[in-house]
């Protein structure tokens, strides 16, 4: 396992736990658990796919560093915006009073990145199988070398 793709799970991680306690501190309404339970799980999910991702490609190095490069976008991202979102609640009356869409939006956006990035890296790697499996195909008995004594 590279440097990287250990890195990477442990943000993505360590961003779902924050994101969700984030969204729990803001959270005034806890009646519907069932909605509750489905906003925690949507707003878990992209991080968690990306440490499944990184835990799928963690031999190689050049996917893992990608991956850690989007851990880390996205981890600032849903913690700063779901940060300023608590801070806000904290101090502004009014911002409590109006809805707020980011425990949604966070997500859809973090949905986004991380389904492109996994959709190129799954695109690049059956590129390459089939590449492999053509130089296999096409290497015929005169290719194969053997060894005289």
């Amino acid at each position: 396992m590279t440097r990287h793709a250990r890195e990477t799970i442990s943000l993505a991680v360590a961003a779902a736990l924050g994101e969700a306690a984030l969204v729990a501190f803001v959270t005034t309404d806890w009646s519907a658990v069932g909605a509750n339970a489905m906003l925690f799980a949507f707003l878990a999910g992209p991080p968690l796919f990306l440490a499944m991702t990184a835990w799928r490609r963690r031999t190689h190095p050049a996917r893992s560093r990608l991956l850690f490069l989007v851990a880390v976008a996205v981890a600032v991202g849903g913690l700063g915006v779901l940060g300023f979102d608590l801070y806000r609640y904290s101090t502004d009356a009014q911002f409590r009073r109006t809805p707020n869409m980011h425990g949604l939006v966070v997500p859809i956006v973090q949905w986004i990145v991380i389904l492109a990035i996994w959709l190129g890296l799954v695109i690049q790697e059956s590129r390459e199988k089939r590449n492999a499996n053509r130089v296999t195909t096409n290497a015929g008995p005169s290719e194969v070398k053997t060894k005289h004594l």
